[in-house]
């Protein structure tokens, strides 16, 4: 019988699909929604699939190494390696249009060697990196080694301080951070992974983005320092035994195996100097719809002063604007888990939209009123987010810093290239200037005014490889925050699907089936490799330039070089021979300090 129903099965099938078919024509035929299906029955459906298939189609075949946007072939091919190998060799040479206008950084004839660098690599980072063995059309044979890196930190002289004339300033060696995304945005297996990453690499620092602090931002990583240590303790014996076959143990895989108790028995075995212990170093960002620093919905400096005083948390940001929605952000309910509406304060099965402004503000005096207040609190540097919209977006803020005396202690400026979890498509294309243009804005503004010197700068906005950063820090930047790219270190496709919990590799998805694709233990060495190569990057752009560190990266140090072969250079004083016009108020500012000069 079996043997007679094979033999049926082909004519089966085929009588099946002509049905099938049939069917299909009919309800094509006879719908009232779709006009092409209604045209062309069955065939029209081929309209769909192409239009489906058609970004993978594109991403992968179609589009040459440089056009894919907003992140390109080449762009993920440099961070995935910097992640996996750490480091970004290429053969050949570059594959970049050099017909187009585009920034160029200025190469000395006399660049500095290794031994010339002011860099502080003393202590190495444990870490693992790839060794490819071989590599065919389907597969790629490859080994996973346990390395030791150069950090690539700034020597203490030169690290950047945020809040110098705070009670508890930042001080920052590592020139590059992770920047503002949620939990809520990102699963909680990203955020660990990121989290974890950068304190393996030291250094750097990680936004907590304006959807409050999570357990996963609180990440401990816990390492053997001695091994032969002997203890009555059976538990302590376990987790010292666990520690000596992985580099590094979170107090998430502790917890895991071990039970809750294990965390106050790490603990203890890092007081007795036997298990070191590493956190990231967080920026504590609130936005208007003040997730983090609000109870029943509005402002509480209680829950405020409780996420502020962690010692995990180093500064804290004021968002006011973001490269991508120049308003308050957009947390759609499918994205909604009970613990994300818990540390938020928000309610379940419905869409979570910050208001466009803050609350607690309304013009320049109320909001230097609330940066003063909460640098008085919680004695740390206290900063805002902005993106220029012109070239006097920030006159009225220098004016009243120079006249008041009040300031903010960094200003982190976006892009219009910056990324997002969910916003509109009208804003994204239309509102702010790209990064590059808002750097120099707000530089300028600030020099202008004669306040530079009391903030620091710290720019994003698809600045993903070094030779961008060093752009950035070139035209005024002071630390660079990477968002996309981070994410790409830890798995991201560039599949687009981040509002809606579909992610394919569970960096913003909550689904458990999609979150489970991301092994943390995996993605946290490729982010600590990925921001230990970029430090790297910067410190051998900068030899090239004639300097010893990326902290001197100045104007001079880039040219911009126009597709009609034209070339403009920069200065420290009045920026580009450029465009940018200064305000009225600054141009009568700058002429009294003039007068006030020669006077004197």
């Amino acid at each position: 019988m079996f043997i007679s129903f094979l033999k049926m099965l082909p004519l089966v099938l085929f009588y099946g699909l002509i049905v099938w078919i049939i069917y299909i024509f009919i309800k094509d035929k006879y719908q009232n929604q779709h006009s092409i299906l209604k045209t062309h029955p069955v065939l029209g459906r081929l309209r769909y699939i192409f239009e489906m298939i058609g970004p993978e189609f594109r991403q992968y075949w179609f589009l040459n190494d440089k056009e894919g946007k907003p992140v390109d072939r080449d762009t993920a091919e440099t961070i995935a390696k910097a992640g996996k190998y750490a480091n970004t060799v290429i053969g050949f040479g570059s594959k970049k249009d050099f017909s187009k206008t585009d920034f160029y950084l200025t190469n000395s004839m006399f660049p500095k060697n290794k031994d010339e660098l002011q860099v502080d690599n003393h202590t190495l980072t444990n870490t693992y990196t790839y060794q490819i063995l071989n590599e065919s059309l389907t597969s790629r044979k490859e080994k996973r080694n346990k390395v030791q890196l150069k950090p690539w930190y700034l020597t203490d002289e030169h690290a950047i301080v945020l809040g110098k004339d705070r009670t508890h300033p930042f001080h920052v060696k590592g020139l590059l951070g992770v920047s503002a995304m949620s939990y809520g945005a990102l699963s909680k297996s990203a955020v660990k992974a990121l989290a974890q990453g950068v304190a393996i690499s030291g250094g750097s620092f990680m936004n907590t983005g304006e959807g409050g602090i999570s357990p996963y931002h609180l990440s401990k990583i816990y390492y053997l320092k001695q091994a032969d240590y002997e203890t009555d303790d059976r538990l302590a014996r376990k987790i010292v035994h666990f520690m000596e076959s992985n580099t590094y143990a979170s107090n998430f895989e502790l917890e895991d195996k071990f039970g809750k108790e294990s965390i106050d028995v790490a603990n203890k075995l890092v007081e007795a100097d036997v298990v070191g212990i590493k956190s990231t170093d967080l920026i504590f960002q609130v936005g208007s719809g003040l997730f983090g620093a609000r109870r029943d919905g509005a402002y509480c400096e209680e829950t405020f002063l409780n996420n502020a005083m962690r010692p995990e948390v180093k500064a804290i940001e004021i968002k006011m604007a973001q490269g991508a929605k120049v308003r308050g952000g957009k947390l759609p309910k499918e994205k909604i888990t009970p613990e994300i509406a818990a540390i938020r304060g928000v309610s379940m099965g419905k869409d979570v939209e910050s208001p466009n402004r803050f609350p607690l503000f309304s013009d320049i005096d109320s909001l230097f009123e609330l940066i003063a207040h909460w640098q008085d609190i919680t004695g740390k540097p206290v900063g805002i987010k902005v993106v220029a919209g012109d070239e006097h977006s920030f006159d009225e803020l220098a004016m009243h810093m120079k006249q008041t005396g009040e300031k903010p202690d960094f200003i982190s400026i976006d892009g219009a290239e910056g990324g997002t979890g969910a916003t509109y498509q009208e804003m994204a294309d239309s509102l702010g200037l790209p990064i590059y243009s808002g750097i120099l804005i707000l530089d300028q503004t600030l020099r202008t005014y004669g306040v530079r010197d009391e903030v620091k700068i710290i720019a994003s906005g698809m600045l993903a490889t070094a030779n961008k950063m060093a752009v950035a820090l070139s035209l005024g930047a002071d630390l660079i925050y990477v968002a996309r790219a981070a994410m790409n270190t830890v798995g991201c496709i560039n599949a687009g699907k981040c509002h809606t919990n579909l992610c394919p590799v569970g960096i913003t998805s909550h689904l458990p089936h999609l979150e489970a694709g991301l092994a943390v233990n995996e993605k946290r060495f490729r982010t600590a490799n990925y921001l230990t190569t970029m430090r790297e990057g910067l410190f051998m752009l900068g030899a090239s330039c004639g300097i010893a560190t990326p902290t001197e990266f100045a104007k001079q140090h880039i040219a911009l070089r126009k597709s009609d072969n034209e070339v403009k250079k920069y200065t420290d004083t009045i920026g580009l021979d450029t465009t940018i016009h200064a305000h009225p108020a600054a141009i009568e500012f700058a002429e009294e300090q003039e007068r006030e000069l020669v006077n004197s």
